[in-house]
């Protein structure tokens, strides 16, 4: 009896011991350090358990989805992105999404352009919508007339400003002629095309799934069997209502299949045979803000700043992010830094480590950053103590959150840490350009540096087999193809 405590309490001990050495979660962690393993809850003894045997794609199964309260079943009139990705199952565009930089014809049989401007389309044939009426060039046309009357967050909702004449060739073709020559426009052709009566039909679309029932708890699609692009292998798709902070607790208790987690260490999954996951940089980007009246907002300087910071940019230590490569071709060192800002007529005095300006000593640099927003005031300590090492002075001003933009505006400070939503359909460039005119007001000698995007990742318990192409505008690309694998009945090996 004896040494049966004695082993007890010495398993204790090392379980205690254990848990006391688990990493702590990162400094901007939204999900946990790591996700506990699936748990069992079959009652049947291990012996005579069924094993799963991925022999390729079978039918039948029902796959479990997570929402946000439906707020509309119209996909122009949702700002939720958990109830937009319902319609990824019901609805299909002209152009789809395949990759962070890719994108598809997929409702476009072909298509050709006259110099951006003039774009010529050809629609699929035999593309029903759920109640058997074809695709035609007129549903398009209602379609982008609906989406220029939205506020959607989703898609281009301002095409329809630079769309000079909308051409029906015939039922299955259609020329649209642009005021403006415009690279990008296939991506913005990826909203969900519309039933010209959706009105009177309702959640009509002509994807793989069809609307069946929705309660306040979860809504149900079912296979569309006369999809055009072949027969889906999932029976159903459920969507279960919960409040976004209680999606990975649902993913656990094995209510759902598929959860999202970012901000973790993602490679703390790779060894797990229970789950498999995805990652992918999100859609938000973070920025730094020069104001062109600052000692930075001379053009040679600004280079030089972003030049410095490019090459230093690794020091920020955030783990799992991707950084923009923005001025990273060239990046100086801190001598190289001081040297380019001399040029620009700054002097540096070596043995006080300071810079001066006709004469006199550089003032403070004046970083804003909102109340409690860790990841800018990360960026603005890193900020102050690369420019402290090249002689420069630097103080952190906290802002309210509500007036941050604001407060940049007023031009009262230097540089500012700024971050905004990419979107699909523009180029970084576009992106920087929008940021210059919300926060310069469209000042051309505003600058603004890519510093990095933030990474989330998809989590798919192991059941789901198929081709997972995960993007953060369609974390479930390639779901058509995805099967449960048949159970085997036999022992466990």
């Amino acid at each position: 009896m004896k040494v049966n405590r004695a082993l007890i309490a010495a398993i204790v001990i090392l379980f205690t011991v254990l848990l006391s050495g688990c990493d702590a979660d990162q400094a901007f962690s939204e999900g946990p350090a790591l996700i506990p393993s699936v748990p069992d809850n079959t009652n049947v003894p291990v012996d005579n358990r069924v094993k799963l045997v991925d022999s390729g794609p079978v039918h039948g199964g029902t796959l479990k989805l997570a929402t946000t309260t439906i707020d509309s079943l119209h996909p122009f009139r949702t700002s939720s992105r958990y109830v937009n990705h319902i319609f990824l199952f019901v609805y299909e565009s002209l152009f789809i999404q395949a990759g962070e930089n890719s994108f598809e014809p997929w409702l476009v049989e072909s298509y050709s352009h006259e110099e951006y401007t003039v774009w010529k389309f050809k629609l699929k044939s035999d593309v029903y919508f759920h109640n058997g009426r074809e695709l035609t060039s007129y549903d398009v046309r209602y379609t982008i007339k609906e989406l220029k009357e939205s506020d959607s967050p989703f898609y281009e909702t301002n095409i329809l400003d630079n769309i000079k004449d909308f051409n029906i060739i015939s039922s299955s073709q259609f020329e649209i002629t642009l005021e403006k020559p415009d690279m990008a426009f296939i991506k913005k052709l990826v909203f969900p095309i519309l039933s010209q009566n959706h009105d009177e039909e309702g959640m009509v679309g002509t994807g793989p799934y069809r609307f069946e029932k929705m309660t306040d708890k979860e809504l149900m699609l079912v296979r569309n069997d006369n999809w055009w692009y072949g027969e889906p292998y999932l029976d159903n798709i459920v969507f279960r209502v919960y409040d976004e902070d209680k999606m990975l607790d649902a993913f656990q208790n094995n209510e759902i299949d598929v959860a999202f987690v970012k901000n973790v260490d993602f490679s703390r999954y790779q060894y797990r045979t229970d789950l498999d996951f995805r990652v992918y940089p999100s859609n938000e980007g973070h920025f730094l803000y020069v104001n062109p009246d600052s000692i930075f907002g001379q053009d040679k300087r600004q280079t030089a700043l972003f030049r410095y910071v490019a090459f230093r940019l690794h020091e920020l230590n955030l783990g799992q992010v991707q950084y923009f490569d923005v001025y990273s071709q060239e990046p100086i060192d801190i001598e190289d830094f001081r040297s380019e800002l001399m040029k620009t007529g700054l002097r540096y005095d070596e043995e006080n480590n300071t810079f001066t300006q006709y004469g006199r000593k550089l003032g403070k640099i004046l970083i804003a950053v909102p109340y409690q927003d860790i990841p800018k005031l990360h960026t603005a300590n890193f900020l102050v103590n690369i420019l402290a090492d090249a002689g420069i002075s630097a103080e952190i001003v906290t802002v309210s959150r509500n007036s941050y933009r604001r407060e940049i505006r007023s031009g009262r400070y230097d540089l500012s840490p700024v971050s905004d939503i990419l979107k699909p359909w523009e180029e970084l460039n576009d992106t920087l350009k929008r940021i210059q005119q919300d926060l310069g007001y469209g000042r051309e000698d505003s600058f603004i540096l890519p510093l990095y995007r933030n990474q989330q990742a998809v989590l798919f318990r192991n059941v789901i087999r198929g081709e997972k192409n995960a993007n953060y505008w369609n974390p479930y690309q390639g779901f058509y193809m995805w099967y449960k694998p048949v159970l085997d009945e036999g022992s466990l090996k």
